[in-house]
């Protein structure tokens, strides 16, 4: 297993993906990047006054290994709420699971925007992890 940190660049690791609904994904946050989202032909994504929209990379350590969890609009909403409740002033470390729950209104022209409920859990604090 290489170190994130430590890795040139970051590590490549394959996106969690959410196909149907029920379906989820969990693992421990190695780490958050926020970067300009772009649509599948590499176009910057923009708002219409012209402000780049954004996507949060979570870097998970899950039970298969490592994974990318892409989290945008409904999700971040999710993700956010879910760490505001418990207490969590950093992702780095906590616990993250989220679950694909449905979809919402489908509106002329796009596809109806998934819904997602999110859990985390903050770090669990144990003397024995201390350096001194």
């Amino acid at each position: 297993m290489s170190d994130i940190f430590l890795s040139e660049g970051g590590a490549k690791h394959p996106a969690l993906k959410f196909e149907s609904i029920n379906d989820s994904h969990a693992g421990k946050v190695i780490e958050v990047t926020k970067l300009e989202d772009r649509d599948p032909n590499g176009e910057l994504k923009t708002w219409p006054n012209g402000d780049p929209k954004f996507v949060f990379v979570f870097t998970l350590a899950t039970s298969d290994g490592f994974g990318s969890l892409w989290a945008r609009g409904n999700m971040v909403k999710a993700i956010r709420e879910a760490a505001q409740a418990a207490g969590a002033t950093t992702m780095v470390g906590c616990q993250l699971a989220v679950k694909y729950t449905g979809e919402g209104e489908k509106k002329k022209g796009f596809n109806a925007p998934k819904l997602y409920k999110a859990k985390v859990e903050l770090p669990v604090k144990d003397d024995s992890d201390s350096m001194w």
